[in-house]
């Protein structure tokens, strides 16, 4: 799961092999994919024919499963070469005309109850938490992507009804995962950005495999941020501690040079002499050096008064 790409494909991997074994999950399931990659064909005298398209391999196994485990329908599988890009296969899954098309219309949301073509109609089952998970399982399936964690964290869940996207806003936000929508060419695109939301969308899914990768791959990254902010605060707390040792220096040779540091008390002389012997200490090393050991804010108090002393010389 080097890049993003082979992350999302990593998880529909992952997810394709089982069927659910409660029938009404496995059509959900089914449903969920057939909204995402179906494409409905009409033909004269009122025949509709569907065809399912995807570029995974283990999508297109995925859909003839849950076909044979759901449908008594007959089909034909092609795989074809996409035009653009030559490597990439694309495995189209034709159903023509015939009595089973339209249930299984029916369970993607794209007939009503009195038969008629709509853009959303929600299939009674998505009342069960198990038959929500799975069709959004069959969503993903069909039209989710996942960046690699090691990059960036973002899901999207693709449709093309406004209707069917307010529909799995509200199926996700059920789970607590607040998806965004957005429109992108032909498409509606609900995304998260959050990595909390995202591990919990790959729970709801079932994609256990995939939420651990992405908990650990999370882990780490939130452990390598928190070591490069300590890291990054340590070196600017030496870098603020060298300029005021500089500045220190100066001001405490600015004294020696008009033969003031003979005539400071005991306790300022000493500390002068420290600082010039010791141009890297911190204050709290130079007042551990005095005899007897003064505290940090000691010194600091002896320092100020030495700065003040060489200001007023300016």
């Amino acid at each position: 799961m080097a890049d993003e790409q082979s992350f999302s494909a990593a998880v529909k991997a992952e997810l394709s092999p089982p069927v659910p074994d409660q029938p009404c999950c496995r059509r959900m399931e089914l449903g969920g994919l057939v909204r995402a990659i179906g494409r409905v064909e009409l033909h004269g005298g009122g025949r509709v024919a569907l065809s399912l398209s995807t570029d995974s391999a283990p999508v297109s196994r995925k859909v003839i499963r849950l076909l044979r485990a759901v449908s008594h329908v007959e089909y034909k599988v092609m795989v074809m070469r996409r035009r653009k890009l030559r490597k990439n296969l694309v495995y189209r899954i034709y159903i023509p005309p015939q009595p089973g098309v339209g249930e299984l219309l029916q369970i993607a949301g794209f007939i009503d109850e009195r038969g008629n073509l709509t853009e959303w109609a929600e299939p009674l089952e998505l009342a069960n938490d198990h038959c929500r998970r799975a069709y959004l399982r069959g969503t993903f399936l069909g039209s989710g992507w996942i960046a690699s964690p090691e990059k960036q964290h973002h899901l999207e869940l693709s449709t093309t009804a406004t209707e069917a996207a307010d529909a799995l806003g509200q199926m996700l936000f059920s789970y607590g995962i607040a998806a965004r929508l957005a429109a992108r060419r032909d498409a509606l695109i609900l995304y998260v950005k959050e990595a909390d939301q995202i591990i919990r969308f790959l729970g709801v899914i079932g994609a256990h495999q995939a939420l651990l990768r992405y908990e650990e791959v999370r882990v780490l990254k939130e452990m390598k941020n928190r070591v490069n902010r300590q890291v990054n605060a340590e070196m600017a707390n030496v870098a603020k501690q060298a300029d005021a040792a500089a500045r220190q220096v100066e001001a405490i040779e600015r004294l020696r040079a008009a033969g003031a540091l003979s005539s400071l008390p005991a306790p300022l002389r000493e500390l002068a002499a420290l600082r010039l012997a010791y141009p890297d200490a911190s204050l709290k090393e130079l007042g551990e050096l005095c005899r007897p050991p003064v505290s940090k804010s000691g010194a600091a108090h002896r320092m100020r008064q030495l700065m003040a002393l060489s200001d007023s010389l300016m």
